[in-house]
């Protein structure tokens, strides 16, 4: 197991622990409701709870899609650059 799989799957764990947090906060999270701010100013719109959802799981399939992204390039097989088949002789510089 080389290093860069290790921090892949660090920073994989990490993710993971920071949006289950974001969804836990949301679905356990004692909000106020609007029907219990009585005598406060309430000047923004509340949002319904189904968007609020749908804001912390659309970020979720995003970084799921970016980890897949970044488990491919961590996994793939080292392959020599296309300079080094020119003889490590770099042109147009």
């Amino acid at each position: 197991m080389t290093i860069r799989i290790v921090l892949f799957w660090i920073a994989a764990a990490c993710c993971v622990v920071a949006e289950l947090a974001i969804l836990r906060s949301l679905l356990f999270g004692r909000a106020a409701r609007p029907d219990r701010l009585e005598g406060r100013l309430v000047t923004a719109p509340t949002p319904k709870r189904e968007t609020e959802v749908a804001w912390a799981i659309l970020p979720a399939v995003g970084l799921l899609l970016v980890l897949y992204l970044t488990w491919r390039a961590v996994d793939a097989p080292l392959t020599p650059s296309a300079d080094a088949d020119r003889g490590g002789v770099v042109t147009g510089v």
